[in-house]
């Protein structure tokens, strides 16, 4: 039951028919049986990992609270459990790779088995840990009802794709007796439609050309095209699926956090990560940055490198040691590869080459008298970091290291094919181009602080339904669909 499917659409109007209709203050238990619905209507026999892997949290945070003498125990007790499930499941195979070739010597060897992953266990792995490092950090009282943590590790909006929520923040709206609010159906409409454009128009229209091009190692100059396409492709995949999150929930009254703040407008790498897949970005510095840099290791590193003569050398030393570990962990959530990994290292290396070099960079500047407060300066900072985030995204999609770097040569041999070979026709590039500038033009009153949602809703009657309808006939008319007028699936639902 995809996000972008007919029976999904029918399960959401069903299921707010018995929510409100429910006494108020046990509606949360009408979403706790939507969510173990939809659940096992994605995974099956699946679902009893995340109601086992709750328990455990469950019963830790609960420990946690009453011990006093070995809550360090059981705060990793808990997490490595937790973990485990994950690593198990997912990185098995990735770790045998690892470890065989070096166990082989004395004649062992650990037999690959792959596992079919339950839906969401990246993303509820990380909420879990939160949590119970939260109630270890003693930042809130532990949940007592067992069903209410479930119902939140579960929420079916978020529960494929994110966003990475901390239970301290959702559970206000999750839990609260909520009336019917018509204005904010409204809203959800629009932001549920607005995904479901960037998903079918956009994405997956982006992605024909994608896959027909870069799985069939095709050479020349369209290469960069499909670099650009597939970067615009995940992005709308993504966030389209955030969007109909976020609205799925402000139908039921429930506040989902923010996962994108228009990432392509960003100046700077660092800026982008500010900006893209921002829940994660949240988790990595809450509980793996800071976690190391308060570290015992990282602390005894700093009083070293204070010695240093040049303190610019001395910083970069300090944060290169913590941000090694986000990076790190980053890529290897994305995916249990070495790819995966040297995806992460990527954008690391960037972003300490840009530290390393910042001194030059300013001497550059103030030799050359470069007013950086320009709109020129400020494009060219934007067309700099886009380059770099486009090649990123094409490491991403490789199959292996070799598969990219052969992807990279191959631009500069000669191709005779033409645009529209590669199952996309001059309309459908018709469509995309419209497409991204209608929602190019979104993003850009939303940059300059303008709600876009708002203004909509502030309209007239009759301009808000041609709005609606708008809406509703594009996604029908120009999506791209597969048999029985399904989607395909989105693409971070896989990690």
């Amino acid at each position: 039951m995809s996000y972008t499917s007919l029976k999904f659409i029918v399960f959401i109007i069903g299921l707010m028919l018995i929510y409100y209709i429910f006494p108020k203050k046990y509606r949360w238990t009408i979403i706790l049986f939507g969510n173990l619905y939809f659940y096992y209507c994605l995974s099956k026999k699946l679902i009893i990992f995340v109601v086992l892997a709750t328990l455990i949290v469950y019963l830790g945070a609960i420990l946690l609270n009453k011990s006093n003498n070995r809550r360090k125990l059981i705060y990793l007790l808990t997490v490595s459990i937790t973990l485990g499930f994950l690593i198990v499941l997912k990185y098995n195979n990735f770790l045998s790779s690892l470890i065989n070739p070096i166990i082989n010597i004395i004649n062992l060897n650990i037999p690959f088995k792959k596992f079919i992953l339950p839906i969401g266990i990246s993303y509820y792995t990380l909420e879990m840990i939160s949590y119970i490092t939260d109630i270890y950090r003693k930042k809130y009282q532990p949940e007592k009802n067992y069903f209410k943590l479930l119902t939140f590790f579960t929420f079916f909006p978020k529960i494929v794709e994110g966003p990475i929520s901390r239970y301290n923040e959702l559970s206000k709206s999750l839990f609260s007796e909520k009336s019917f609010n018509y204005n904010n159906c409204r809203k959800a409409f629009i932001l549920i439609g607005y995904g479901f454009i960037k998903k079918l128009i956009i994405a997956d229209r982006a992605g024909i050309f994608v896959s027909n091009f870069l799985d069939n190692n095709n050479t020349g100059s369209y290469i960069i095209l499909s670099m650009i396409l597939y970067t615009i492709q995940i992005y709308m995949d993504f966030s389209g699926c955030i969007d109909i999150a976020r609205g799925v929930s402000e139908l039921f009254n429930i506040e989902l956090p923010e996962n994108f703040k228009r990432p392509f407008f960003s100046k700077s790498i660092e800026e982008f990560w500010r900006r893209w897949h921002i829940s994660l970005g949240l988790w990595l510095k809450d509980y793996i940055f800071f976690s190391i840099s308060f570290s015992k290791i990282n602390m005894r590193l700093n009083k070293l490198v204070r010695k240093i003569r040049f303190k610019h050398l001395s910083r970069f030393i300090t944060i290169a040691f913590p941000l090694f570990f986000v990076w790190f962990v980053n890529g290897l959530w994305h995916g249990a590869s070495l790819k995966y990994i040297i995806y992460g290292l990527y954008y690391y290396f960037i972003m300490m080459l840009g530290v390393l070099l910042k001194p030059l960079f300013d001497k550059i500047i103030s030799v050359f008298k470069i007013n950086t407060k320009t709109f020129s300066y400020k494009l060219f900072q934007i067309i700099r970091t886009n380059i770099i985030v486009i090649i990123g995204m094409l490491l991403f999609r490789a199959s292996t290291i070799s598969n990219f770097i052969s992807t990279i040569g191959n631009i500069f041999i000669y191709s005779k094919h033409k645009l529209t070979d590669f199952g996309l026709t001059y309309l459908d590039f018709n469509i995309l181009i419209i497409s991204l500038f209608v929602t190019f033009s979104i993003s850009l009153a939303s940059e300059l602080n303008i709600d876009v949602r708002k203004k909509i809703e502030e309209q007239n009657l009759l301009f808000r339904w041609v709005i609606y309808l708008l809406i509703i006939f594009s996604i029908i008319i120009f999506g791209i669909y597969g048999k029985g007028y399904s989607a395909s699936s989105f693409i971070y639902g896989g990690f």
